[in-house]
């Protein structure tokens, strides 16, 4: 444990042997936190998840830099199904301690399967949808069902989705899904609450009583009188018989057994198989559901991994154009080779090797390697006077010749390899003034004048300045 303060080791002692800070309470602070992670580990370990969940809040509540409490935090939410929230305590981990930190690991789990980050989409797509039904109405419960069982196909251990889906059958009076659903819920999260009082809902209205209003006592048939005689050793019990009323008893049994069974027909087997024959065709269409969205997030994923190779054929693609297009790495060495060629043959002149290190591009030079600059930068000063005189004559020529355009393009390149040249920045800025670009002729003119105010040419820059009316 390290201070708050100065951050240096703390030792047994209420106080920082290094600043004297107060260090009572911090420490009580940081124990608490630490107890609270360990009650938090200790419940996740026997799936009382929620109870987890309580006691990692709390211990963050106290240390909200605790990296484990937050890692842990996290994989409790990712066990329940709840992947958006694992994900937020992860990366928040990651900002407190970018470098060996397990939520790396975990991040890159998820990330690295791209059907898995399609799936978690679609599972909170279709439980907000199954949320909007609920709301709406007892009308929508029943599409609210269709929903939610897509739900727990894409993420059996989606402990709301299994909650409401439970509490659904609640409702319907269908004890023995909402029984089983709750029970997988609490095999998920034993410590949940409301999954507890659901079960206890569940198996009151299955085996407690009937939901509907309690059971109906059975009326208690009085006893037939019986008669008894000997027969031998044997004593024989016969009922009791009126044989005047026998033949209208027996019709009126028949003809109450007839109306029964036509009842029983009529009101128990035709609907209860009416309600089977419906029951299995939304099964079926239920399970055509879930097979097409198994299906569609399988074709996501492969489509996925469709655009990420064409991702990587296309970087590779750039890779190489990089190395073999007209700006790559191959075509400026060969230009810089050209040049290095030029300069030591004598029959070239300094144009062509400037032509050849024009060619290479002013961006490749911040990465090139430092042998190449180095290279570079000593043809240039080699070639420097040369090519300025060149251009200085070219220039000339073509001012002369009244081409302002190539008189001001040759003069420009003769100041850049000749700076201390006055005569070529006084020819430039006559050039631009009889071009008409006034100001950039009235600028090289006072460039003139304060890099070269003692020189020949800076008494006709003043003269050109009175023109133009500075």
């Amino acid at each position: 444990m390290e201070c708050y303060n100065c951050g240096f080791p703390l030792s047994e002692l209420g106080y920082c042997t290094s600043c004297g800070a107060d260090v009572r309470k911090y420490k009580k602070i940081m124990f608490t936190a630490n107890r609270l992670y360990n009650d938090g580990l200790d419940r996740a370990s026997v799936r009382d998840l929620s109870g987890a969940i309580r006691s990692l809040r709390g211990a963050l509540r106290c240390n909200k830099n605790h990296i484990d409490a937050r890692n842990l935090l996290g994989l409790v939410y990712y066990e329940m199904g709840e992947a958006v929230a694992a994900f937020v305590e992860w990366v928040i981990s990651k900002n407190i301690r970018p470098e060996k930190n397990l939520a790396d690991e975990y991040i890159n789990m998820v990330q690295s399967d791209k059907g898995r980050l399609d799936t978690i989409g679609a599972t909170l797509k279709k439980y907000n949808v199954a949320l909007d039904l609920c709301n709406q109405g007892e009308r929508s419960y029943d599409l609210a069902v269709i929903q939610l069982k897509k739900v727990l196909s894409l993420n059996p251990k989606y402990v709301k989705a299994r909650k409401l889906l439970a509490l659904l059958y609640l409702n319907k009076g269908d004890y023995d899904k909402a029984l089983k659903g709750l029970e997988a819920c609490r095999d998920i999260d034993c410590g949940d609450v409301d999954t507890l009082r659901y079960l206890q809902e569940a198996e009151l209205g299955m085996y407690g009583g009937d939901p509907a209003g309690g059971k109906k006592r059975r009326e208690k048939k009085e006893p037939v009188a019986a008669v008894s005689f000997s027969s031998g050793n044997d004593t024989v019990i016969q009922p009791v018989r009126h044989k005047e009323s026998m033949g209208l008893t027996a019709l009126l049994e028949i003809a109450l057994g007839i109306l029964v069974g036509v009842l029983v027909t009529y009101f128990l087997i035709v609907p209860g198989r009416e309600a089977a024959v419906r029951t299995q065709s939304n099964e079926q269409q239920a399970l055509l559901g879930e097979q097409m969205d198994a299906k569609n997030a399988e074709i996501a994923d492969m489509n996925a991994r469709i655009r990420e190779l064409e991702q990587t054929i296309t970087d590779q693609r750039m890779e190489l154009d990089g190395y073999t297009g007209s700006n790559g790495i191959l075509s400026v060495y060969d230009h810089l080779q050209a040049a290095a060629s030029a300069y030591l043959d004598s029959s070239e002149s300094a144009l062509t090797v400037e032509q050849y290190l024009g060619m290479i591009p002013e961006s490749y030079l911040e990465t090139a390697s430092p042998e190449f600059r180095e290279l570079y930068t000593q043809l240039k000063a080699e070639i420097g006077d040369s090519v300025a005189e060149s251009y200085y004559d070219a220039g000339l020529e073509a001012y002369r010749q009244q081409d302002y355009t190539v008189a001001i393009s040759s003069l420009e390149k003769a100041c850049t390899y000749d700076p201390g040249n006055d005569d070529a920045l006084y020819y430039l800025g006559v050039c631009y003034y009889d071009s008409g670009n006034v100001s950039t002729a009235s600028e090289k003119f006072n460039q003139l004048l304060a890099r070269f105010p003692e020189s020949a040419q800076a008494d006709k820059a003043r003269q050109r300045l009175e023109e133009i009316g500075e």
